[in-house]
């Protein structure tokens, strides 16, 4: 796979030894909507880097409720953790958008990772970039209002993917933010009744970002920009 037209960050952020050491190892996969990609106390193997798919990290209680804890798309890396020094997850990761990505073995990884300062910077600046994600979608679970939390999460959506069209359902949108799918409805409806989206038989069609945006909260803001920042000191 050539490194130039690679669509994901990490990757393209790579020293160019360390891509060509990598590329005999990638195996591109296609992944579909709700696949379980890491479930909790499972010893994995294999990190994914998303290329067109979006994957997220969820929490899921003994109740079986559920909450997202990150959105992860072409910018980054399923199972950072695992570089740190965990062998289990204790989060489960789902794909929220199908796609395809890339699969590399952990052990191939974490060879370059333990070698080198250029190779951990790439994934520590990421790892930072998950942080601010992390502690924001906490703040703005807390204290901002299901319409605005809707909001961030279709333009964090929207950030990793190309077009205005997005694959999901109310159901799922619900599960993803851990609430009632009546609430998503409602809040759906009103930004429908502004003609921010459309929505039709699970499909999310974004048609006034700007406005998406000025309804949104200021953790988007942060999100983005710290994401922006993240791709800023890499290049």
């Amino acid at each position: 796979m050539n490194k130039n037209t690679d669509l994901n960050k990490i990757i393209s952020f790579l020293p160019e030894l360390v891509h060509e050491e990598w590329v005999p190892h990638f195996e591109r996969v296609d992944l579909e909507t709700g696949q379980v990609l890491y479930e909790p106390g499972r010893a994995l193997r294999h990190l994914y880097f998303p290329l067109t798919a979006i994957v997220s990290w969820v929490h899921v209680l003994e109740n079986g409720s559920s909450s997202d804890v990150a959105i992860i798309g072409r910018e980054g890396v399923i199972g950072i953790y695992l570089l740190m020094g965990a062998s289990k997850p204790h989060n489960s990761a789902v794909v929220l958008k199908a796609g395809s990505a890339i699969r590399i073995n952990l052990s191939v990884v974490l060879n370059s990772f333990n070698q080198g300062n250029a190779v951990q910077k790439v994934f520590l600046r990421f790892t930072q970039n998950l942080m601010t994600q992390m502690s924001q979608g906490a703040v703005c679970h807390r204290h901002h209002t299901l319409e605005q939390q809707l909001c961030r999460m279709l333009l964090m959506v929207l950030d990793r993917q190309d077009g205005n069209d997005i694959t999901m359902t109310h159901e799922l949108m619900a599960k993803f933010l851990g609430v009632r799918r009546e609430g998503i409805t409602q809040a759906a409806h009103r930004l429908m009744e502004e003609n921010t989206i459309s929505y039709t038989r699970g499909h999310v069609v974004v048609h006034d970002r700007k406005s998406l945006e000025k309804r949104s909260c200021e953790c988007y803001d942060i999100i983005k920009n710290d994401q922006d920042n993240y791709i800023k000191l890499n290049h």
